[in-house]
């Protein structure tokens, strides 16, 4: 999925996607790659005409007035098509400017296209003071479009700073030098003593600020280059065949375009909070220097592993000169090296995380919806009036404990207004009773039971006395779980079950467990299952706990011994039961981000012992990749609230967050106990080397359970890019 969420973001981005596909088709890409591109290229006028070089200026310079947000939506599109030019050198150069001065004389013939600047991210120049004017010498090595450009943005050492100049291209040496993308042309550029004015100084753009800039809307073309990577190889590799059927439907290609998708994906969340962070708080240079330097770390390299899978999936034909492939490619390499010294962003991601903190992600909401929640803040204050002994009761009845439910349950909550709810009880600090598993159960319940069985089981669960566990996976049937063999016989008044049930959450504690069996064993195996009520103290009910590799046993194993189940203990029509077990939520339910479990490692414990310890180089730029992919992980979540805010389809955000976010808890466990060296086998849990050891041991699990990695990038591949399905 693009950058772009809202519908009006939504608009831009096919605008702009069609604008590109017209005046940048395979052809043009190939030609430029044979014959240096005019200056200014075709597309150039059309682009200002259509306002796509002034996106993000000010109306009065002839710009459109939108932000940083709004121009990444556009680099993202022109780097989808790998357009040739100068075009992105240029936005980045105006938005250095406008940064400084957003009504600068010179920023009208930049967004009327009258203007091609280019910009440098490093340099060599240094600045001497005679007088009232700046001396400038030095070299600037290789600077995208410097050849096409009329004006130069370059960072230059000022005094003990560095700043930003704009400097005149026929008043610097610019020598054209041949680039590994010849679709984005590259110059050294030298200045022998060239003198220029404080007022070409841009003293309101501070360094910070920048590199922010910069790095942002260079990591929006990179996701772009991703995006495209990863759409034409999941296209190519569901039309080739070998050995009889669809390469796409091999899972070794199934896995490595899922993983394709799924870094394009956290990437692009990285860009999408980096531009906001640029819109938002345009002075506050902490506020977005994480955010970007988190986006600069994922970026390019997605872009650098996206199409290098790409050139993989295609075989031969990908590493033909006539392929787009060989195109793409070149355009990664370029960017990637567009970014300066690529370790310096997993640097500043933990230098950041360790002093001023990470970006806080907020969901804003209209504010025609302060009205609500000035209502729902009273409500939830009165809440916290209520004796502490009585309240649960109260929230439960209110419907505050799952609001997405319809009523009586909830509070048929629309998803606005399920973030109000989340919002102001996590401020007014009230707490809802927690369901754990039962939040699973709850709306099946809700959505196929009879009125008796509603009365009977809900209310004691909202209020947080009846515990309930999930007795669907078996020793042979986990992530397939149809293969389920545990068997329901009808017998008078009810139904005998015996099986046998494993890695069942909680179930020592449980009072009720909801039960797949088999009801027809010759139906076809997503048939015949019914969905029962298991009361956990009947005869025939064994709970085993399983001693897991922490030594603890939060799983258990469950023998089921002819056990007998009433009928009126039947959740929904016999043999439907699989129906009932995947309608899990009967409204959309919205949630603030995923949590995470006191026994697995956060990404906010990794920050806090990467603050108390000592790492060389090597150690804090891994560190730093780590923390940028959490952060990511949280964006993706983030995003996927949105997108139901927005009535769009958050799935691809949350499986793949799912995906990615337990990967990299594990390897937080692992950076961790690798640093203790020796001491790393002392497990005294009151000690950091413990504490961490019992992390690695528990994180195992995490890319187990509800559904393994693999069985997600299945689902990735086959939902997400239309690979086809195993045989």
């Amino acid at each position: 999925m693009p950058i772009a969420i809202s519908e009006e973001h939504n608009d831009l981005a096919d605008s702009v996607r069609a604008f590109v596909a017209r005046v940048a088709p395979s052809e043009v890409l190939h030609d430029a790659l044979e014959t240096p591109i005019p200056n200014p290229p075709p597309y150039w006028k059309p682009a200002a005409e259509q306002g796509l070089h002034g996106v993000h200026l000010a109306e009065p310079v002839g710009g459109q007035g939108f932000g940083i947000l709004e121009l990444a939506i556009v680099v993202a599109e022109f780097g989808y098509g790998a357009v040739p030019g100068p075009f992105v050198p240029s936005v980045i150069a105006s938005a250095l400017i406008a940064a400084h001065d957003p009504t600068a004389e010179v920023l009208t013939g930049l967004a009327a296209g009258d203007v091609i600047a280019a910009y440098a991210i490093d340099s060599g120049l240094t600045a001497t003071r005679q007088g009232d004017r700046l001396v400038i010498r030095g070299e600037v090595r290789a600077v995208p479009a410097a050849a096409q450009a009329s004006l130069l943005v370059l960072p230059v050492a000022i005094d003990s700073g560095e700043e930003w100049v704009l400097l005149d291209a026929d008043r610097l040496e610019v020598e054209p030098v041949a680039s590994v993308d010849p679709l984005r042309p590259v110059a050294h550029v030298r200045a022998n003593a060239v003198e220029v004015g404080d007022d070409r100084v841009l003293s309101n753009l501070s360094r910070a600020h920048a590199r922010a800039l910069m790095s942002t809307l260079l990591s929006a073309e990179a996701v772009g280059v991703a995006r495209w990577a990863t759409d034409t190889a999941a296209a190519y590799a569901k039309i080739r065949e070998q050995f009889g059927r669809p390469i796409g439907q091999f899972q070794a290609v199934k896995h490595k375009c899922a993983n394709m998708i799924a870094e394009t994906e956290r990437a692009t969340a990285a860009v999408w909070d980096a531009a906001r962070a640029l819109d938002e708080a345009p002075d506050a240079d902490a506020a977005f220097e994480f955010a970007a330097a988190v986006a600069a770390t994922l970026a390019p390299a997605a872009a650098q592993h996206t199409t290098q899978d790409c050139i993989q999936v295609h075989g031969g034909i990908g590493f033909t000169w006539e392929h787009d492939t060989n195109v793409y490619y070149r355009r990664a390499l370029v960017l990637v090296a567009s970014f300066g010294r690529a370790a310096e962003y997993p640097q500043r991601v933990v230098d950041l995380a360790t002093s001023t903190g990470m970006r806080a992600l907020n969901i804003d909401l209209d504010p025609d919806t302060e009205k609500l929640r000035s209502e729902i803040r009273a409500e939830v204050a009165a809440l916290k009036e209520v004796p502490r002994e009585q309240r649960a009761a109260v929230i439960a009845e209110g419907g505050w404990v799952a609001p997405h439910l319809p009523t009586p349950w909830g509070r048929a909550a629309s998803p606005v207004e399920q973030i109000i709810i989340a919002q102001e009880f996590s401020e007014g600090r009230v707490k809802r009773p927690q369901m754990g598993i039962a939040a699973w159960i709850i709306p099946s319940i809700v959505a196929f039971g009879t009125d008796d069985q509603q009365q009977r089981f809900l209310p004691p669960t909202f209020r947080g006395e009846m515990i309930w566990c999930q007795l669907f996976s078996e020793p042979g049937a986990g992530s397939d779980l149809a293969s389920l063999t545990t068997k329901a016989t009808k017998v008078d008044g009810g139904w005998r079950i015996t099986g046998q049930k494993i890695w069942t959450t909680g179930a020592q504690y449980s009072q009720w467990g909801a039960l797949l069996a088999r009801t027809n064993p010759s139906a076809p195996k997503h048939q015949g299952i019914t969905y029962f009520l298991l009361d956990m103290t009947s005869p025939g009910v064994e709970v085993k706990p399983l001693r897991e590799l922490t030594g603890h046993a939060m799983f258990n194993t469950v023998f089921i011994d002819d056990v007998f189940v009433p009928d009126d203990l039947v959740l929904g029509d016999v043999d439907r039961g699989w129906e009932v077990s995947r309608n899990t939520l009967t409204n959309e339910r919205v949630s603030l981000g995923s949590s995470e479990p006191a026994f697995l490692p956060s990404l906010d414990r990794f920050v806090e012992f990467l603050r108390d310890g000592h790492f060389d180089q090597v150690a804090q730029h891994h560190a730093g990749t780590l923390i940028a992919e959490g952060h990511a992980a949280k964006v993706l979540n983030m995003r996927s609230t949105l997108l139901t805010l927005a009535g769009g389809d958050p799935m691809p955000a949350a499986a793949i967050s799912k995906l990615l976010s337990m990967k990299t808890g594990q390897g937080y466990a692992e950076f961790a106990v690798s640093s203790f060296g020796t001491d790393a086998v002392v497990a005294d849990t009151d000690q950091p080397t413990g504490r961490w050891a019992q992390y690695l041991l528990a994180s195992r699990s995490t890319t187990i359970y509800g559904g393994t990695s693999e069985v997600q990038l299945n689902i990735i591949a086959e939902r997400l890019l239309g690979l086809p399905r195993d045989p």
